[in-house]
């Protein structure tokens, strides 16, 4: 969940545990009515110094707010609301598809590298693992100095915490889907 879905959500579950209204939040705390109307649904980017005059209000720590443990199962990505990035003088085409969530600790993107593209992502975090499935296409995938050819149907996991390139040598576009996993991190 977002990070501002989840402070707007938590804020009127506490808000509505304490059997507070708004306009009585509004007056212990000094935030208007509006705004904290605003903060609920989503609209309006609470400050710190706001965040703070909640937090004395419904007595609780303002880490409170920030509480983003709630997966949504269900998440409907569609072409049109993601921005495409072209790269490699726009032989390669990157179309993020499920962004990174906490919970599943997953994120997926769409790669068209057209002919004579080469996609060079940089390295990522540490212990993170890629899977390259080429959708449509032939490439040639090289990591840790090792060059694999991958055609259609076929798919690759492999450390991405290291320098990595998907090219394209044959003569259509090769259409891939990337998944990254990242590492729990320990505690």
């Amino acid at each position: 969940m977002e990070l501002n879905r989840a402070v707007a959500e938590n804020i009127k579950r506490i808000r509505k545990q304490q059997k507070l209204s708004l306009e009585r939040t509004a007056a212990l705390s000094g935030v208007s009515r509006s705004m904290l109307g605003q903060i609920e649904r989503g609209e309006a980017n609470p400050s710190v110094a706001i965040l703070g005059k909640l937090a004395s209000a419904l007595k609780v720590p303002a880490e409170e707010f920030l509480h983003n443990d709630g997966f949504e199962a269900r998440l409907l990505s569609r072409e049109v609301d993601n921005r495409a990035e072209r790269l490699d003088g726009g032989k390669v085409l990157l179309r993020p598809s499920i962004p990174y969530e906490e919970t599943t600790r997953l994120e997926t993107a769409f790669l068209d590298v057209y002919i004579s593209g080469c996609y060079r992502p940089e390295p990522s975090v540490s212990g993170c693992v890629c899977t390259a499935t080429v959708l449509s296409g032939t490439g040639l995938l090289t990591v840790e100095g090792e060059t694999v050819p991958l055609q259609e149907r076929d798919a690759l996991r492999f450390a991405a915490d290291q320098p990595w390139t998907l090219e394209n040598q044959g003569n259509s576009t090769v259409r891939a889907l990337l998944l990254w996993q990242y590492r729990k991190k320990e505690s």
